[in-house]
This record gives C-alpha cells, sequence and structure tokens, in this order.
C-alpha cells in the first residue's frame, strides 16, 4: 500500500501533461508519449497505470472516461486503455466515415479536421480560370464547409480569399445580402475587367518604350542662313561696368542670364553733343559776364569803413 501511494507521489511530481479530449493526433499522441515516459521513470506498476492516467484526463476526455471509457476498459489495462482513448479521440480514416455518421459530434469533427486542411492550401491556380476555379470550389470545397455559424458567409469569405491579387481587388467583400451566385458573377466580371486593364498597361508601355538608336548618327544642329550672315555678338557680362555707375554688382543675380536675349540691336550709342562757334564779341561778353563787378568807395564810405574796423 505504502508503494503504491510513493509511486503515485512520484507520477504526480513529474507534472504529467493533461489531455482534453481535443481531436489533433499531436495533442494525443504528446500526451500518451508523456504518460509512458514517466510510467518507465517512476516505475509504476501495470495495476496503477490506469488509475493514474485517468487522473490526467479534463473537459471531454474526462466526461468521455465517466460515461463509456471505464466500462471499455477490461481488466484496467494500459493497452487497452490506450486504443480505446485512440478510437475515441484519435484520427478518423476516410473509409471509416460511414461507421461515425451515427456519432454526430465525431462527423462534426471528422468535417472540420477535413475543412482545416483545405482551407490551408486552398487558393487559385497560376493560370486557371475563374471559371474552372468557381467549379472546382463548388464541388471540392462547398460540401466539407462546416454547418456551425454562418456557413454561407464563411463560403463566400474563403471564396473570395483564394482569388488572385489582381482580381480579388475588383471583387467586393461578402455582405450578408450576397449569395453564391451573385459572387460567382462578379469574379467573372473581374477577370473580364483585369484582362482589359492588362492590355491596356501593355499598349501604354509600347507607346511609353523608348526607340533603340543604337548606330544611328544624330544630326546636328545647323544654323541657318539669317543667322550665319548677320549672327548676333554675345557681350561678355564681365566687361559691363556695373561699378561705374553706382550699381551694385553683387545684388544683381547675374547667373543665368543669356547675353544673346538681350536686344543688342535697338542699343543706340549716344553721339558727342555739337561744338558752339562763337564770335570775338560774344566771347569778350561772356568773359566780362564771368568776372565779378568791381566795388567803388568814395571817400566817405571809407572813412565810415575804416572806423568800423578800428573799433
Amino acid at each position: 500500500m505504502d508503494e503504491d501511494r510513493g509511486a503515485a507521489y512520484a507520477f504526480f511530481m513529474m507534472s504529467p501533461l493533461t489531455f482534453d479530449g481535443t481531436r489533433r493526433t499531436v495533442t494525443l499522441a504528446a500526451w500518451l508519449h508523456d504518460i509512458e515516459a514517466i510510467f518507465r521513470i517512476c516505475h509504476i506498476q501495470p495495476h496503477l497505470q490506469v488509475t493514474l492516467a485517468s487522473r490526467c484526463l479534463a473537459v471531454d476526455a474526462r466526461l468521455w472516461w465517466r460515461t463509456q471509457g471505464e466500462n471499455e476498459v477490461q481488466g484496467g489495462l494500459w493497452e487497452d486503455f490506450r486504443n480505446a482513448i485512440i478510437a475515441r479521440f484519435g484520427p478518423i480514416r476516410e473509409e471509416d466515415a460511414g461507421m461515425h455518421y451515427r456519432d454526430p459530434d465525431i462527423y462534426r469533427d471528422m468535417n472540420t479536421a477535413r475543412y482545416l486542411n483545405y482551407v490551408y492550401d486552398w487558393h487559385a491556380y497560376p493560370g486557371e480560370s475563374m471559371g474552372h476555379y468557381c467549379r472546382r470550389f463548388q464541388e471540392a470545397m462547398l460540401p466539407h464547409i462546416p454547418d456551425w455559424g454562418n456557413p454561407e458567409m464563411r463560403a463566400l469569405q474563403l471564396l473570395r480569399e483564394g482569388l488572385p491579387f489582381k482580381i480579388r481587388e475588383l471583387v467586393q467583400p461578402p455582405a450578408l445580402e450576397m449569395t453564391l451566385d451573385h459572387m460567382i458573377n462578379e469574379i467573372l466580371d473581374a477577370e473580364l475587367t483585369a484582362h482589359v486593364i492588362q492590355a491596356d498597361a501593355m499598349i501604354n508601355d509600347q507607346e511609353l518604350e523608348p526607340v533603340d538608336n543604337v548606330g544611328i548618327e544624330e544630326p546636328q544642329f545647323q544654323w541657318g542662313p539669317e543667322l550665319q550672315e548677320d549672327p548676333i555678338p554675345a557681350v561678355p557680362l564681365q566687361e559691363i561696368p556695373l561699378q561705374e555707375e553706382g550699381i551694385d554688382a553683387e545684388a544683381m543675380d547675374l547667373e543665368g542670364i543669356d547675353a544673346e536675349a538681350m536686344d543688342l540691336e535697338n542699343l543706340e550709342l549716344q553721339e558727342d553733343p555739337p561744338e558752339i562757334v562763337m564770335d570775338e564779341e560774344e566771347e569778350e561778353q561772356v568773359d566780362v559776364e564771368d568776372d565779378p563787378e568791381e566795388i567803388m568807395f568814395d571817400e566817405e564810405d571809407w572813412e565810415v569803413f575804416s572806423n568800423v574796423s578800428s573799433e
């Protein structure tokens, strides 16, 4: 008795995994491998193995054990327990589908597993027409969509997500009032629209494609006869005397000024002013007017001036 208690204590000190009845092959296989490894490490006796392993069941698996599993396991042997739990929560083969059809839970789980396997790899093949894609969806995918939730909305979403990107962006997301036939018609129309867009893009690319001029000499520019006869001389900007006229050359933006664009033909040089020819009498008159008038003092004025200056 004490040995059984010590074995049970050692078993739970190893923190065994718990199985909740999830129908996944990897989960069930990992749980069985963990339990059997603890049996070997702790040297659990055969008559205690089923009792200890059943204490590691939860949720659906524990409910199954309390209602059916305990009666199915005869003699309390581990091999019987292992086969029974695999038959209930293990993978279901396609040939056994008819046998499990009478069990709604097993049949639902089987369809859900098949649906998830299809969803992970569901998409349109490269180069596949949308008519063939929609037909393949109705034949291969639509029957396996589970009935729980909203199967119609799930079918529309899956049908749209499997489309190529160029066509999917032209199809509206599924709505509540949308049907499968309406979605298929939109997909076929989007395929035609995508072909038109691609054809227009190819035409535009051909129009904008640069011409290959390799090996063709470009014609050199030749001056016309008018420019050859009377060309306009280019005036260098450095020779313009800006400082003499009081213009700040640094304040002017001389970059980008085209000297040839200046209208130099209309510039007229100012002629020297004509010389004035005067007679001898006119010259003497001008000299007299330029000289200041002499101030004449009489004796009385001179005396007054001398008195004022002495004071």
